[in-house]
């Protein structure tokens, strides 16, 4: 999430009275079931079967056993519809479009078709076709080192449509179903090089793989200039907060903006979804004077840079030990 947006959001959750709300801001949305996963051309066949239209069954049996298994089949269907569903795609073969240096944007070249391993089944993706990501030149390069090498896989999560149901070729062995992307990674060995979708926010790698802890003072919302220097020394009990978090949850990643000023400390904002950090931060930052004794408001980015990007952090930034 980037510091306009906590800013924004920040605005928009302060009242006409002046005392600011707590809203619980997430990375991408409220968790839910782990999505079904499909592994094979096979699953999806499994999944295009249970989606066939009532009106194409020809059930066999006498008339309460025809509508014993309609009845199954018209639940069966409408569970696999409301799913979430996962797969893994091999992407050597599949075409880029021309980077975009302006927007940072790698796409898929459309129509964006996507073979699901062997024997002709494929995904059909009815929105964000491209699935875009924003990536840097350096990032976008090596997306497609891992293709020519073929080692790039394309980890997609999606629904389906309400009126979801598969294409087939007239042999009934091959299969298309169009679904609607939710989050996606281009994947090197299972290492994450560039996210798009609602998982665009998520780090590319965890602390466990490897990937470099920073905290980042930003720019204040509200208050003078002299509020970032003022936060930036609890840099170190910030970084063990930080420390702290990822010893719990290796993957913590997100803005607080915290409120100093009137004789108190709270969090206006947090897109980490971790309130032991937030308590710890507020914790580390309760005996801190607000500069020109007025209301003050700090972004602070915690942050996980993935090693090939590690480098590449900027200034006012800090690694946390």
């Amino acid at each position: 999430m980037t510091l306009a947006l906590v800013a924004a959001l920040l605005t928009a959750a302060t009242p006409a009275g002046g005392k600011a709300a707590v809203p619980a801001v997430r990375h991408a949305g409220t968790p839910g079931p782990s999505p079904r996963a499909i592994r094979s051309a096979e699953d999806l066949a499994a999944l295009c079967r249970a989606l066939t239209p009532p009106e194409r069954l020809r059930p066999r049996g006498d008339a309460v056993e025809r509508g014993e298994a309609e009845a199954r089949h018209d639940a069966d269907r409408d569970a696999a519809i409301v799913a979430r569903y996962a797969i893994t795609l091999p992407a050597a073969r599949l075409p880029f479009a021309p980077y975009d240096a302006s927007e940072r944007r790698l796409s898929l070249a459309e129509p964006g078709v996507l073979p699901v391993a062997e024997g002709g089944s494929r995904l059909w993706p009815s929105e964000e076709r491209g699935l875009p990501v924003e990536a840097d030149a350096g990032a976008a390069r090596r997306v497609l080192e891992a293709q020519r090498a073929g080692r790039l896989a394309l980890e997609l999560t999606f629904d389906l449509p309400d009126d979801a149901t598969c294409g087939a070729d007239p042999r009934g062995k091959t299969f298309t179903l169009p679904v609607e992307p939710v989050e996606w990674a281009w994947t090197d060995g299972g290492a994450a090089l560039a996210r798009g979708g609602a998982g665009a926010d998520r780090p590319l790698a965890t602390a466990a793989q490897g990937a470099t802890p920073r905290v980042d003072v930003g720019e204040p919302i509200a208050g003078p200039s002299d509020a970032k220097r003022a936060v930036l020394t609890r840099a170190g009990d910030l970084q063990a907060c930080y420390a702290e978090a990822l010893r719990r949850d290796p993957a913590v990643d997100g803005v607080l903006v915290v409120e100093l000023g009137g004789g108190r400390i709270g969090v206006a904002a947090d897109s980490t979804g971790t309130p032991e950090l937030s308590t710890c931060v507020q914790r580390a930052l309760a005996t801190l004077a607000a500069p020109g004794g007025g209301r003050v408001a700090v972004p602070i980015r915690f942050e996980l840079v993935a090693p090939a990007t590690a480098a590449a952090a900027g200034t006012g930034s800090a690694p946390a030990r």
